[in-house]
């Protein structure tokens, strides 16, 4: 038999490392863009290079002839209300390219951007330059249908009376306040809260995705609630019993506690 003892042998070896000139390379080309960058913006109008970046805008359309409402905004802040008037006014930081007009009894609202990039310091990749933030007022009427559609952002509307609405973002918080819905109320959200505060509708009919849902109304038609994530509370101020006798109130919920109040 063969003994092999391992510390017969002793193997050594050296291998020379190669600077990484490449990567400090990149480095030093990474920082110097960085610099001229936060330079050049620090002293540039960055908001002549942001496509379809948004500007001051105060501007109105006839609206004695609108029946039907639809807003289109892919990020921002919106507030929908009521008008003094019979036109539609529209106010506040939009799109350059803005679409407000009515044709055949529809209004139609596009508000519509894309990034805009900042090289500051404390904010290297910002929204600034194409937020939005937008008022739109609508006259005080009855409307057949209103829709508004969000991609991300807080949306408000207030003061609002129409046969049918339907109210989507995909992320964002919705706020509805003094709404009347002839039919049932649909609000679509990814991500974010629902709020509503003194409603009359005809239905509820919610699918959240993440968020809080707080309903304060008459509702008079049944309530369909899809939430994936979040507490879920509907206080009613209809009597218990009437309502059990007409309608029925459906909840799924993933995660998160549900409650249904009514007026005792």
């Amino acid at each position: 038999m063969n003994n092999f003892n391992i510390n017969d042998k002793e193997f050594t070896g050296t291998k020379k490392r190669i600077f990484p000139y490449f990567s400090v390379g990149m480095v030093i080309v990474g920082a110097a863009m960085l610099i001229g960058g936060g330079i050049w913006t620090a002293t540039t109008d960055m908001s002549r290079y942001a496509k379809n970046g948004v500007t001051d805008v105060v501007d109105a359309v006839d609206g004695g002839n609108v029946e039907k409402v639809d807003i289109i905004v892919n990020t921002g802040t919106v507030y929908v209300g009521r008008s003094d008037d019979d036109q539609v006014h529209i106010e506040g930081k939009i799109p350059k390219d803005y679409v407000l007009k009515e044709k055949n009894g529809t209004l139609k609202v596009e508000l519509r951007t894309s990034f805009g990039f900042s090289f500051e310091w404390q904010d290297l990749f910002d929204w600034k330059y194409n937020e939005i933030d937008a008022k739109i007022y609508l006259p005080d009427a009855k409307f057949e249908s209103f829709e508004i559609s969000g991609g991300a952002g807080e949306i408000t509307v207030d003061d609002l009376n129409c046969v049918k609405a339907h109210i989507k973002t995909g992320a964002g918080e919705v706020t509805v306040n003094n709404f009347n819905c002839d039919k049932a109320l649909k609000i679509d959200t990814g991500a974010g809260d629902v709020k509503v505060n003194n409603a009359v509708t005809g239905g509820i009919d919610f699918d959240t995705g993440a968020g809080e849902v707080d309903f304060y109304g008459e509702v008079n038609g049944d309530i369909d609630i899809d939430t994936g994530v979040g507490e879920c509370t509907i206080n009613l101020t209809n009597d218990k019993a009437e309502f059990e006798k007409k309608y029925k109130v459906d909840i799924d919920t993933g995660v998160g506690e549900t409650s249904v109040n009514y007026n005792q």
